[in-house]
């Protein structure tokens, strides 16, 4: 079975950071519609140093390695959108705690209980128009993709499109959580940038597969 280690992850977050520094503007625009417009720089910056900090992270366990990125991505980002990155974070490094390789079990797990934490930290439900409607359709995917023992990259691909629609389809449900939710009926038409941001981020992590 194919596994990750910390050095592919370390490309990985690479492209990461490569996907929202090119996307950064993009972000930008779509938050400052109806957020206060930081989205995109606090992306770029989070991903760039979370990629930067690998290096000094003395540990090969991808467990520990993610829950020091997490606690690296709150301290650069202080903003909502940061926190609820760094629980997915947190919540995928305790999954997998103790484990120099992982493999798409491994992630799949790691994502569920990336979605888990989101919805806890965040007082959020899928549907409800934020990060969750794009990440939790990419966590699916990757559960299917485990079950038909599918190959990284193929699983990475298919949780990239699924979290593609998703983002999409936050464009027909209004906004009930944040800045954007005093928009209301306004809110509907424009996707949810942290939906978005999230969907660049399995746009980052399929990349880097090819």
């Amino acid at each position: 079975m194919e596994i990750i280690n910390k050095i592919l992850l370390k490309s990985i977050l690479e492209e990461i950071s490569n996907v929202m520094n090119e996307e950064k503007q993009y972000l930008i625009e779509l938050d400052g519609a109806m957020g206060d417009g930081d989205l995109g720089l606090t992306m770029s910056s989070g991903f760039r140093g979370v990629y930067e900090e690998i290096d000094k992270i003395d540990s090969d366990d991808i467990g520990i390695v993610l829950i020091k990125l997490g606690m690296k991505m709150n301290s650069i980002v202080p903003s909502t959108m940061g926190t609820l990155i760094s629980t997915c974070f947190l919540k995928a490094g305790k999954e997998v705690k103790g484990k120099m390789e992982i493999n798409l079990l491994d992630i799949a797990k790691m994502g569920r209980a990336s979605v888990n934490g989101v919805m806890e930290r965040g007082k959020a439900k899928i549907g409800q128009k934020t990060m969750l409607d794009s990440l939790n359709p990419a966590v699916e995917a990757l559960e299917r993709a485990v079950h038909e023992n599918l190959e990284l990259k193929k699983a990475f691909e298919i949780a990239y499109e699924a979290a593609k629609v998703g983002a999409e389809n936050t464009k027909t449900i209004k906004s009930v959580h944040g800045r954007a939710a005093y928009y209301g009926e306004k809110s509907v038409g424009k996707p949810d940038s942290g939906a978005t941001a999230v969907m660049f981020i399995f746009k980052g992590i399929f990349q880097s597969f090819k």
